[in-house]
């Protein structure tokens, strides 16, 4: 029944009308996760002479198990932000003599093999190999600790999945793990207390008694009965069913009513992002990526530098490209309706353009705080916010004009690839690399306040001819009306 069941999701990827699409998505992710094995997989092989150079008295192997700690916390977020269980088309499957529990288990068993585990997998495995020849350690000590490891990954897989099936998802169930593991890190390293060294304990004691790898085993089983329970007791038809709360708390959006003819539409949107799980992941990650500016203007050498630039247009920019990339997609689920009312795509478009606009303001504002670092950092990111405002958001709506893909607004899983087409792919390009140009030349002749001048200058040029750059694209849009309406109604893709 498990080689059925494969047959058929192979099938299905196969014969879907975006076969082409999703087959060069999955050959990048593919391209990608191959590149992250090797570089953990020369990690592996490695860590053990760069364990020796930063814990000079210390053994190697208990120094990383008394940082095992910190690698699952670090794990357990990112799987809940990136790893969802990989549920084959069931709702077809329900009506036919197929055993619930076979389909439950063949969906569990396609989340060992889940790129997060390959990775610990590929780093200790050669990690492993390197201790024996380094200490003569058996094999019979080092491989139920490298088991114990890999169980007790596994049991975080199936704790992770079992979380995000029992509540809702969002930002505040990261919350929990991320303070706890600041926490930890904290009392670490102002030497008050130490989780993570008697976390890593038991993983020292495992390589004296191996017996004690069943307590990781005993753990991982544990996880994944209580998984499966979850998911056979809940396998319906009609739990696929999405229920609304007519009584769903509302936000007060009068204050958009300034905005006359387009406040419906902004209104509109709003409403999408504080009520649909992908919208409003990509404004979350657009305050979470106000710390980008970290890893540049805290170093000396990126000073003044051309990074100044991409980090300006990147933090002040980044809900303009998560959530602007997707227009007019966002909307695909009831485009044909938009479609028949008696509203111009100009008026459409405009809510986008004020919605980006605010977006732009408060992620400037909220990044003023980097003037600690230096007033030319601020300036260089006014000048990104005006660029941004008048050239790259309609970029980023003439580049909609190419979208076709229909989005669900309530998966939930962060950096996922549906509803990603080329036009995805290709608008990072004449979103970020013009205006390092138009910045970097000035910046060499003359200084960066001359570089800054003529980067606003730019952003007021296409504020001033706005109103004639909102009508031509417009029209992109009106003359690809049904081309969009067509790929919309694609809900595999």
């Amino acid at each position: 029944m498990f080689i059925r069941l494969l047959v058929l999701e192979w099938k299905s990827f196969f014969r879907s009308s975006s076969f082409g699409s999703g087959l060069a998505i999955k050959l990048l992710m593919g391209f990608l996760a191959i590149y992250f094995l090797f570089v953990f997989f020369s990690l592996g092989l490695g860590l053990y002479a760069l364990l020796e150079e930063n814990f000079p008295n210390e053994e190697p192997l208990m120094a990383l198990n008394r940082h095992f700690l910190y690698w699952f916390v670090g794990s357990f977020l990112f799987r809940m932000m990136l790893q969802k269980l990989p549920l084959l088309n069931i709702k077809p499957l329900l009506i036919h003599n197929i055993p619930r529990s076979t389909i439950v288990h063949y969906t569990l068993a396609k989340t060992l093999y889940a790129f997060f585990n390959l990775l610990l997998v590929v780093c200790l495995i050669p990690f492993t190999i390197v201790v024996h020849h380094s200490t003569g350690m058996s094999y019979g000590q080092l491989l139920p600790w490298l088991l114990a490891i890999l169980f007790t990954e596994y049991a975080l897989n199936f704790t992770n999945l079992l979380v995000q099936n029992k509540s809702d998802d969002g930002i505040k169930k990261l919350l929990p793990i991320l303070v706890f593991g600041l926490i930890c890190y904290a009392l670490d390293y102002f030497k008050i207390f130490s989780f993570a060294a008697y976390f890593g304990a038991f993983y020292d004691v495992v390589l004296e008694n191996p017996v004690l790898l069943v307590v990781p085993v005993i753990l991982a089983v544990l996880c994944y009965y209580l998984l499966f329970k979850d998911i056979r007791n809940r396998f319906y038809l009609d739990s696929f069913i999405k229920t609304k709360n007519m009584a769903e708390k509302d936000v007060d959006l009068s204050w958009t009513d300034r905005f006359g003819g387009i406040s419906p539409f902004l209104q509109l949107d709003l409403r999408l992002i504080w009520r649909n799980k992908r919208p409003r992941h990509a404004t979350v990650i657009g305050i979470i990526f106000l710390a980008y500016g970290l890893m540049f203007y805290t170093d000396n050498k990126y000073a003044d530098s051309s990074m100044y630039v991409f980090t300006g247009i990147f933090m002040t920019g980044i809900f303009l490209m998560n959530f602007g990339q997707f227009i007019p997609s966002w909307d695909s689920s009831y485009y044909p309706m938009l479609m028949t009312q008696d509203i111009s795509f100009k008026q459409y478009l405009e809510s986008k353009v004020i919605l980006m606009y605010i977006s732009v303001a408060i992620l400037f504002v909220l990044s003023t705080p980097y003037i600690y670092y230096g007033w030319n950092i601020v300036e260089t990111n006014l000048a990104c916010a005006v660029y941004n405002i008048g050239i790259n958001v309609p970029v980023i709506l003439y580049f909609g004009t190419k979208n076709r893909k229909r989005i669900d607004l309530d998966n939930g899983n962060w950096f996922n690839s549906q509803g990603i087409g080329a036009a995805q792919w290709l608008v990072g390009f004449p979103l970020l690399v013009p205006p390092i140009i138009f910045w970097a030349i000035p910046k060499v002749i003359w200084n960066i306040h001359v570089a800054n001048a003529i980067l606003m200058l730019i952003g007021i040029v296409g504020l001033i001819f706005r109103s004639r750059i909102l009508s031509w694209i417009s029209e992109k849009y009106a003359n690809k009306k049904y081309k969009m309406l067509t790929g919309f109604k694609e809900v595999n893709n």
